[in-house]
């Protein structure tokens, strides 16, 4: 089972996956990046040689499925997830702070301008909280505004309570495959406020916590709905808990690899 994402890995894992062809293995291979769609078009030639060789795949969104079954007509695929494990313990939003967080790379395709200027308009309306941005920088540093702190990145296992620390994850992002952090966010009882780009819509369980691409006054809106009441953050936070244990668990997404290995005549073990 091979995992590709952007980029570089196109080359590595498809040597390995024309290796493991030759050898006679069965391949399952999951497709994942926030560009892969556009990518494996621009380098149809190759890439759509490296899926055909695949007995399985398994894309993140209905525009990667699209494309694979435009590059290798032939080949089965299915649209899934990574798994996310449910902070069960994790406490309601409403005992949290009014926090706005954003975790992960700070840059123009998360889209953490938006969320600056998105902010700054919650200022000017006299919203109390604060935004934390947790991150490495890459193209983008975000300005200095009051309550708006830019830290530094958490290791991976910190990342369950830092967002127990908020009320409402924020990622405004103009490009993703499946994001995991709206996902962490759900698991941990804690509503998202996200784009409806790529997989996202099927993460969230209420369209509401979608806000167009490039539109800070929506974003505002979403985020501030959420500083202002703690109840509402609850309730939604719950329900997003609810719908992930019941389509992303470890239980749910081993399940639907069993049955994809088990189709191709493999153990799962």
């Amino acid at each position: 089972h091979f995992h590709i994402s952007d980029g570089g890995a196109w080359l590595r894992e498809g040597s390995l996956i024309r290796l493991a062809k030759a050898r006679g293995l069965r391949i399952v291979a999951t497709l994942q990046g926030a560009d892969v769609a556009n990518e494996a078009l621009r380098h149809r030639r190759y890439i759509g040689a490296t899926l055909r060789r695949a007995d399985h795949l398994i894309v993140f969104s209905q525009d990667a499925r699209a494309t694979v079954a435009e590059l290798a007509p032939r080949v089965p695929s299915t649209i899934s997830v990574n798994p996310a494990p449910i902070d069960w313990d994790a406490p309601g939003a409403s005992t949290t702070p009014p926090v706005a967080l954003f975790a992960g790379t700070i840059g123009l395709r998360k889209g953490v301008d938006t969320l600056a200027a998105a902010w700054q308009l919650l200022l000017d309306e006299g919203i109390e909280g604060r935004c934390r941005v947790v991150g490495p920088i890459d193209d983008y540093t975000p300005p200095q505004l009051e309550r708006f702190s830019v830290e530094p990145a958490v290791h991976p296992d910190a990342i369950p309570e830092l967002i127990r620390s908020a009320r409402v994850v924020v990622l405004p992002s103009r490009a993703e495959a499946m994001p995991l952090i709206v996902t962490e966010a759900l698991a941990g009882a804690r509503p998202a406020v996200a784009t409806p780009v790529s997989g996202t819509p099927g993460i969230v369980p209420d369209p509401k916590m979608l806000v167009p691409v490039d539109d800070p006054p929506a974003l505002a809106a979403a985020i501030g709905r959420y500083l202002r009441d703690p109840e509402l953050a609850e309730r939604d936070g719950l329900k997003g808990q609810a719908h992930i244990a019941a389509t992303r668990s470890p239980e749910v997404i081993g399940a639907e690899l069993r049955r994809i290995y088990e189709s191709l005549g493999v153990g799962a073990d």
